[in-house]
């Protein structure tokens, strides 16, 4: 097949699963990879629907058999697929959050002129998104969480192809484990800061707090962190899927997580980790368990990184994508 991929992402897992599947897909087929260049911000929503319909035109007169379609940063769903000819698939790893989520609303007391025009435009790049997602031939997205969502937000029935972890890199490293606990993310409210320094603050810092964001490690960098912690932390609000959680698992550390959103998905409970409420003396008391029982905590890591190896592969995940893609690439609108 001869395959055109877009997205517009920034650094992070979005753009790691759209690494994966360029990288599988490029070894038998032909994949021309299409970005949007330059910063373009919320004013110019216009400027970048005119750039996405130009690039449209360009794919739909290249001769490519299907679409794989990534968000752009902006907009989530891109406008690309108002326009295109070619048969689109959408990856949609999450909905427009500051659309859909309570705890992304907009509550800075600011001058009233500019609070207007912060909601309006969230208004408007909501209703961008769900038109821009309903254009899209087939949806497909990585967590039954996810689907739920968008079939209430965009009417649309989405297939379900959950992504993976390359076990070759992120393996358990030979290191005595520490008291620490991993935290991947920026201290905004969304990744569960708050909920990270409750539980340390209660542990009288028996245990450490290691934060990494910013996504300036190498892999291999990030799974020696893994390796070295006795738990990571993964307490985000509202997660579409969770890397992270898998990630650790794979390097045989124990996941803490919320018992909700896609982390109810990918971790056991009580056998690769636990599935909690959000609740600081919750999150404690499973630390200190840990603590006091290493041999179940070496137990839990065992298990974990076989749960990844069996159900969240590359392989499984883009295997399924390219099926997806073969089947679309013979459908007649």
């Amino acid at each position: 097949m001869k395959i055109a991929v877009f997205h517009n992402l920034p650094a992070g897992g979005a753009k790691r699963v759209l690494d994966e599947e360029v990288k599988f897909l490029s070894k038998k087929h032909g994949v021309t990879v299409f970005k949007c260049d330059g910063e373009i911000k919320v004013r110019d929503l216009f400027i970048l629907r005119k750039l996405h319909q130009k690039l449209a035109e360009k794919i739909n007169q290249g001769g490519f058999d299907v679409c794989l379609i990534h968000p752009d940063k902006l907009t989530q769903a891109p406008f690309l697929l108002r326009y295109l000819r070619t048969p689109s698939l959408y990856c949609c790893e999450e909905l427009l959050r500051i659309g859909y989520e309570k705890e992304l609303e907009f509550k800075d007391e600011i001058v009233f002129f500019k609070k207007w025009y912060e909601n309006v435009t969230r208004i408007l790049r909501k209703k961008i998104d769900k038109d821009n997602a309903r254009a899209a031939v087939k949806i497909f997205v990585g967590s039954n969480y996810i689907k739920e969502k968008v079939k209430k937000a965009y009417g649309k029935k989405a297939e379900i192809c959950p992504f993976g972890v390359d076990t070759s890199v992120f393996f358990p490293r030979k290191t005595n484990k520490i008291k620490q606990l991993l935290f991947i993310g920026g201290k905004e409210k969304i990744n569960g800061f708050d909920l990270a320094k409750e539980v340390v603050n209660l542990l009288n810092n028996q245990v450490k707090l290691k934060i990494i964001s910013g996504f300036k490690l190498t892999d291999g960098q990030l799974a020696a962190e893994y390796s070295r912690s006795f738990a990571t932390l993964c307490i985000s609000y509202n997660e579409p899927f969770g890397l992270a959680a898998l990630e650790s698992m794979a390097c045989e550390t124990p996941v803490l997580a919320v018992n909700a959103g896609g982390y109810k998905e990918t971790i056991l409970d009580e056998k690769t980790g636990f599935l909690l409420k959000r609740n600081p003396k919750e999150f404690a008391g499973r630390v200190l368990y840990l603590i006091k029982h290493p041999q179940i905590r070496k137990r839990m890591g065992i298990m974990g990184r076989k749960h990844v190896i069996r159900n969240f592969s590359w392989q499984t995940h883009n295997q399924k994508l390219e099926k997806y893609l073969i089947k679309l690439a013979a459908y007649e609108a």
